[in-house]
């Protein structure tokens, strides 16, 4: 898809009120996609639905919630999206946290894992029909701290020396494991399935609770891109031609990048998948 073929275009992006996500949602809409904002906080997705229109007044917005950290809101959300899409052109799986202590989740997983992993895989698998429908496309946000990342499959949710960036690359090496396992699952019905590396972006992701989270946060952000430098491969892969044909693939610089080994794992991709759909019910 090139700029003007994304006219018409429906596109779901989830943390699309701040950062790497609204950034692209702009831009999306700017070529005169159809944006969907599935976000937790209404007020905030509204606040950026205004800065948008600001520079686009035509573009075509709407929002839907969508708490990552519920598997309830997350099967809400995606009853709604059905409703609203039919036909779905293009999912980015864009928001993400890292929680600097460890939380659990309303399900009882911890937090990082389940915002990160489970509830993108239950949102992505219950909106199959409508990508199918629309020989869509699907963008996975990952990282590349999933380089230092190792699943943890004695314990995956870390009970046992939970440290932040420890469950921040679990969760980003779960989002390429995922990301190959989906490509295999849909080359049948013509969906493209890839993930990607933003760079190290200066986002909300970081948790700001307590001084020191806002003070570690600070003296990161100085060594941080900017969020419009971050979007550009999720924007391209959204739009571009490459986007439509890759899938499987981690991309970095809007080039396609070689992830680190045990990413490449289809064992632990598979082994992933089976768990996934246990904790989530979600099947396709």
């Amino acid at each position: 898809m090139s700029a003007d073929a994304m006219k018409g275009k429906v596109v779901v992006i989830t943390g699309a009120n701040s950062g790497i996500g609204k950034v692209a949602a702009t831009a999306l809409a700017g070529m005169g996609a159809r944006v969907i904002m599935a976000c937790r906080r209404r007020q905030a997705a509204e606040a950026a639905m205004q800065d948008i229109r600001r520079e686009y007044p035509q573009a075509d917005l709407a929002f839907v919630p969508l708490d990552l950290a519920s598997l309830d809101a997350v099967r809400a959300c995606a009853r709604q999206l059905r409703d609203m899409c039919p036909r779905l052109d293009v999912l980015v799986n864009n928001a993400g946290i890292a929680n600097m202590t460890r939380e659990t989740t309303v399900d009882g997983f911890e937090k990082t894992f389940a915002t990160n992993h489970l509830g993108p895989f239950l949102l992505t698998v219950a909106l199959v029909p409508s990508l199918k429908a629309a020989r869509g496309r699907v963008i996975n946000v990952a990282s590349d701290a999933h380089r230092i990342g190792r699943m943890h499959w004695q314990d995956l949710q870390l009970h046992r020396g939970y440290w932040v960036l420890k469950a921040y690359a679990q969760s980003k090496l779960c989002n390429i494991l995922f990301t190959r396992a989906l490509a295999k699952r849909v080359a049948g019905d013509n969906i493209k399935v890839n993930c990607l590396h933003p760079g190290a972006v200066s986002t909300s992701i970081w948790p700001e609770k307590h001084w020191w989270e806002r003070a570690f946060s600070r003296v990161l952000r100085l060594f941080l891109i900017s969020a419009e430098e971050g979007a550009r491969t999720t924007i391209y892969l959204a739009s571009g031609e490459t986007g439509g044909k890759a899938t499987g693939k981690y991309f970095y610089r809007c080039q396609e990048k070689q992830p680190a080994k045990h990413a490449l794992d289809d064992k632990a991709a598979e082994q992933l998948w089976r768990l996934s759909e246990e904790l989530t019910g979600a099947h396709l």
